[in-house]
């Protein structure tokens, strides 16, 4: 009796041992699927395993197989995931660009989108959302994502719609999307696109075709303010050069602080800057002319370049002087060919001044020695207030105001014939 009580102790221990590997091949399978994203159970689903042990005697008798079977029911697992363009490039500025975020149910059940936050970086603004042809704002976009049921693997595209400010040419600007289960609030999938506008070119610089008229410079030297506005859409560093032509009348002392004829400005997108070019005029004839040009290259685009320029005339001041004799009265000419003053007569000269160069003259001073056989009696300008005048035996008569060009002023000197 001994030996078939051990027998059958050992079919039996044999047949636990089977037992056991059938439900370990069962739990690391149901690891495995669950493991896999892609190729998750769905939920719901009833998984019944069931094990058969066989078995023999010492005589080889058969008995009947023995089996045993369990069902487990796969719950859910939330999965979110969110893809969009890496890069977008639109252009800086510009309005109602639409950008692309696909949000996939990843799990393994029916799930609904709880919540999207967006986020965009400084020079983007968000203005919209689209899902298909219907817009809305950010509330109602959660209203109508939180109302509509995703199957798994299946997935939903929300448009967002945005404005690239100015300036933000050649920028790395995210705009991200992230969305939640509303079954499972911790799940979460987000994306994040580069939006990077291409960097545009452009540059403006005035004065253009502009004159003006320079005195010699005599250690005085000349400033001219020349405006470069930068038309691109990122801030640019500029290559600035001054230049004279054909080079006999100008000389360049500086630009934008730096001495000699170069130098450079960093300018913000849409900004202008004013740049002052320092000049001196040589003492070459009047009339003579030089073109003062400022000519402005973006260092990063050498293709973007302007220039304006400045006719610089050099222009003199220049004197005449005539002088008449009158009688007392100032209106009749004394003709020396065919007339006489008689001793003892009042007589008038009018000392006129005037200038016919391109530059007004400055401190205009007469000096007019009174003949020995005349006795001087009074001294007065055309315009009293105008003139200092002193001096009996020798007249001075200095003009205050500048003798413009093409004008003239004059002095009367009264005297008496000895």
């Amino acid at each position: 009796m001994r030996t078939p009580s051990r027998r059958n102790r050992a079919l039996a221990s044999l047949a636990s041992r089977w037992l056991t590997v059938g439900a370990i091949m069962l739990f690391t399978s149901l690891v495995t699927a669950q493991s896999a994203g892609a190729q998750a159970t769905p939920e719901g689903t009833v998984i019944t395993n069931q094990a058969t042990a066989t078995w023999t005697d010492a005589n080889s008798n058969a008995y009947s197989s023995v089996n045993a079977s369990v069902s487990v029911t796969v719950g859910f697992t939330a999965g979110i995931t969110t893809t969009s363009a890496a890069i977008v490039t639109p252009a800086s500025p510009s309005t109602s660009n639409n950008l692309n975020f696909t949000i996939t149910n990843a799990g393994n059940g029916t799930d609904t989108i709880g919540t999207v936050t967006p986020s965009a970086a400084a020079g983007l603004t968000i203005t919209g959302y689209k899902i298909g042809a219907t817009s809305y704002t950010l509330a109602t976009l959660t209203t109508a994502l939180n109302a509509l049921s995703i199957a798994s693997g299946a997935n939903v595209v929300v448009t967002v719609v945005y404005d690239v400010a100015s300036a933000q040419g050649g920028a790395i600007l995210p705009l991200s999307l992230t969305a939640t289960s509303k079954r499972t609030p911790a799940t979460n999938g987000a994306s994040t696109t580069s939006v990077r506008p291409p960097t545009s070119y452009g540059v403006a610089v005035t004065p253009k075709g502009a004159t003006i008229d320079r005195l010699p410079s005599n250690g005085v030297q000349y400033s001219q303010v020349f405006s470069v506005q930068n038309n691109g859409n990122a801030s640019e560093t500029f290559n600035l050069v001054g230049a004279a032509a054909p080079g006999t009348a100008i000389t360049i002392v500086s630009v934008n602080g730096t001495a000699g004829s170069s130098s450079t400005a960093t300018i913000a997108s849409a900004a202008t800057s004013s740049i002052t070019v320092v000049y001196t005029v040589a003492n070459v004839a009047a009339g003579s002319t030089d073109v003062l040009t400022l000519t402005a290259t973006s260092q990063a685009n050498p293709a973007t370049t302007d220039a304006g320029d400045l006719t610089v005339r050099v222009v003199k001041a220049a004197l005449t002087m005539t002088k008449v004799a009158y009688r007392d009265n100032q209106t009749t000419v004394i003709n020396n060919t065919t007339d006489r003053v008689l001793p003892g007569e009042f007589i008038q000269y009018k000392v006129t001044v005037t200038n016919p160069g391109l530059a007004a003259a400055s401190t205009v001073a007469i000096s007019d020695p009174v003949p020995a056989e005349v006795t001087w009696q009074s001294t007065t300008g055309d315009i009293p207030a105008d003139w200092s005048i002193s001096g009996s035996g020798a007249v001075s008569a200095t003009l205050t105001p500048t003798l413009a060009p093409a004008a003239s002023r004059f002095i009367w000197i009264r005297v008496q014939v000895k």
